[in-house]
């Protein structure tokens, strides 16, 4: 741990991520994780990452239905 003198100043960090099930935000973009790793985005509302996000998985789910 780090001392302090009286007259330091404390900087207070600001955690820019905001996460929503395997949606999160960083800065105003948004982003999604993919279970095989990695992630898609950046997109500029939430919106716009959810509507990619389920047409992904509703691809998923035609392309298992079909094996």
């Amino acid at each position: 741990m780090r001392k302090q003198r009286r007259n330091d100043i404390l900087a207070l960090s600001h955690d820019h991520t905001h996460r929503v099930s395997r949606g999160y935000e960083v800065n105003g973009q948004w982003y999604f994780e993919l279970r095989g790793g990695g992630q898609k985005g950046s997109f500029d509302t939430e919106k716009e990452m959810l509507e990619v996000l389920n047409s992904l998985i509703q691809l998923f789910e035609l392309m298992n239905q079909k094996n």
